[in-house]
Order: structure tokens, then C-alpha cells, then sequence
């Protein structure tokens, strides 16, 4: 598989084909490792860190009113069949 090298503002780029993408499940701003090795440049998807992202979504959902606590959920069976 080939591909050509493009210029974008100062730097280039490469567009990866949607073979190589749907693969590796490649989404756009996904982060990738670049190493250069034995004359190879080698591209590596990175691992997410665990909880990344998480502060932003909540911050999200505060905004939105989503991080209320829930109440009034009780039904039949806490009326009618709990013995305090």
C-alpha cells in the first residue's frame, strides 16, 4: 500500500487509507506514537490512559445539569412489601 506525502502550513502530512484506519479503529484525534527505527518510521496507536477524559465529561455533565443526584425512584415493593 502506498501513499503520498502532503504539505499542510509548515509541516507535511499522511493520509492513512481507510483500510489501515478501520483496522486499528483509527477515529480522527486519536493520538498516535511515531518512532523512527533502522530507516523505518514506525506509527503506533497510543493506549488511552485510564479515566482519560473523564474530568472534561464531567465538567460536561455539570454544565448540562446531568450530575444531579436522582431521587423519588422508590416503587410498589418499598410501600407494600418492606418490613421496617
Amino acid at each position: 500500500m502506498r501513499t503520498k506525502v502532503k504539505k499542510m502550513g509548515s509541516n507535511v502530512v499522511v493520509f492513512l487509507p481507510k483500510l489501515i484506519t478501520a483496522e486499528y479503529n483509527l477515529q480522527e484525534g486519536d493520538k498516535l506514537e511515531i518512532q523512527s527505527k533502522d530507516g523505518k518510521i514506525i506509527l503506533k496507536p497510543c493506549k488511552n490512559k485510564i479515566r482519560e477524559g473523564w474530568a472534561e465529561v464531567a465538567k460536561q455533565a455539570t454544565k448540562k445539569g446531568d450530575d444531579r443526584i436522582m431521587m423519588n425512584f422508590d416503587n410498589k415493593f418499598d410501600y407494600d412489601e418492606w418490613d421496617w
